[in-house]
């Protein structure tokens, strides 16, 4: 496994400063995926969050005067050579080192130049230069009045062993000429976002997120239930086998609370045997259905309601077919803090008149005469069968997920740009490629 350095500026972190995040970003993603960097930092850094993981070693570097505009000091020469001396220290033993806005920021200037020499002494050293501007660098025409000695030497050369970094396609010409390399030398990493790290999961939902591949999959449907069979759970599951049928990859998270029996004989017990063993016959496999109850013991007895919300908010469908509700506030819920496509029981009336007509209706029963209005029982049968009805269902969930701008978008990041999507398809693949 290479040894890889993330060189940084850093005199502290600062959550509001997007770069200090990226660069977490990269730590963690590096440490969850086996590896042990080295991440520089200025002197007086206080290691924080990823930072300060047991996996990562903290090499630090002098805090020299810096400044946004180009510009020799009295200690420019001097501060050159305490970085030249840090950075050969701390590199050693280093594949790969990635770098941000080293060779873009005026206020770089020190630390680019230190690092251009000891690219000369490090010929095996490999350096990916994150740059978080297209705009244009600053230019030697710039620095020619400034320096009129070794330095301007080593900042007219192409940087050795080097690939520049960017985050579109459509800017590597740019990019290309502005930094003085090819077209084909500019290497691409889309920004990624720690999505279970930006809605708060903590330790186990993470867990469940991540070994059950839930960010990747198209459809994901959170159900929050007990295990009584008035919800109906196999029209989801059905529904979602379906959807399966259609080529989608499909994530079906039934939240049972207080439904943890362990004893045959009860119940709640039965109806969750019943509905594996329906996720079998429809085609559904482990992880496509899930049941919180089953994951971990602190799930036991339930999920907290914040972990509920944090599921619900990766959802993007949301089927209710339970025949008896008296509002269903999970229903709410799961439109206001997700971004569901709500499916909702037709056979139902209150559902019309608490939600309205902005929700997909189906008819799967109820516990209402609808002729009435009063207790009784709707009973619709599929006169082309359950699978010709599902799939119709599944069709008219498959048509919103395709046409409605907000979910196409929410699920193509959510599925493309999450953390280990990007490090696995994007980042990790530039550690072990030829040099180019």
């Amino acid at each position: 496994m290479k040894k890889i350095a993330i060189q940084t500026t850093f005199t502290g972190f600062d959550e509001a400063y997007s770069l200090c995040n990226v660069v977490s970003d990269q730590i963690k993603a590096l440490v969850t995926h086996g590896y042990e960097p080295v991440v520089i930092v200025a002197e007086g850094f206080k290691p924080v969050h990823w930072f300060a993981n047991g996996k990562v070693t903290l090499k630090y570097i002098p805090s020299v005067p810096c400044y946004n505009e180009v510009r020799k000091d009295k200690t420019f020469d001097e501060d050159v050579e305490k970085l030249k001396n840090a950075f050969r220290e701390a590199l050693k033993g280093v594949d790969i080192v990635i770098t941000h806005d080293l060779i873009y920021q005026n206020a770089s200037l020190k630390h680019n130049i230190a690092c251009r020499a000891i690219a000369s002494e490090f010929p095996k050293l490999r350096w990916l230069h994150w740059i978080h501007s297209a705009t244009s660098p600053f230019t030697i025409n710039q620095i020619r009045p400034i320096f009129q000695d070794i330095y301007i030497s080593l900042l007219a050369q192409k940087f050795p062993n080097s690939n520049p970094v960017f985050f579109n396609d459509y800017s590597k010409r740019r990019i290309a000429k502005n930094f003085g390399y090819e077209i084909y030398e500019v290497k691409i990493v889309h920004h990624p976002t720690d999505i279970c790290y930006r809605l708060g999961m903590d330790e186990v939902t993470e867990r469940f997120v991540l070994e059950n591949d839930i960010l990747s999959a198209d459809v994901i449907d959170v159900y929050p239930i007990r295990l009584d069979r008035g919800k109906q759970v196999e029209i989801v599951i059905k529904t979602l086998a379906c959807l399966k049928e259609k080529g989608y990859s499909v994530r079906g998270i039934i939240v049972d609370f207080h439904s943890n029996s362990k004893n045959p004989n009860d119940p709640k017990f039965r109806y969750r045997e019943e509905l594996k063993n329906i996720a079998i016959d429809w085609g559904l496999s482990p992880p496509e259905i899930l049941f919180t109850s089953q994951y971990d013991p602190k799930w036991d007895l339930s999920v907290g309601h914040k972990t509920l919300m944090q599921l619900l908010n990766l959802s993007n469908l949301f089927i209710m077919p339970s025949v008896s509700e008296s509002y269903s506030l999970v229903t709410q819920e799961a439109s206001l803090f997700g971004k569901a496509l709500l499916v909702l029981n037709q056979d139902f009336p209150p559902f019309r008149d608490i939600y309205g007509p902005k929700a997909v209706y189906r008819k799967y029963s109820s516990a209402i005469d609808t002729l009435t209005g009063m207790d009784g029982r709707t009973t619709t049968t599929y006169d082309q069968g359950e699978h010709f009805y599902h799939m119709e269902t599944a069709n008219i969930i498959a048509w919103h997920l395709e046409n409605d701008y907000s979910l196409a978008m929410n699920r193509k990041l959510r599925k493309e740009r999450n953390l280990n999507k990007i490090f696995e398809t994007e980042l990790e693949p530039l550690f072990y490629e030829a040099k180019s």
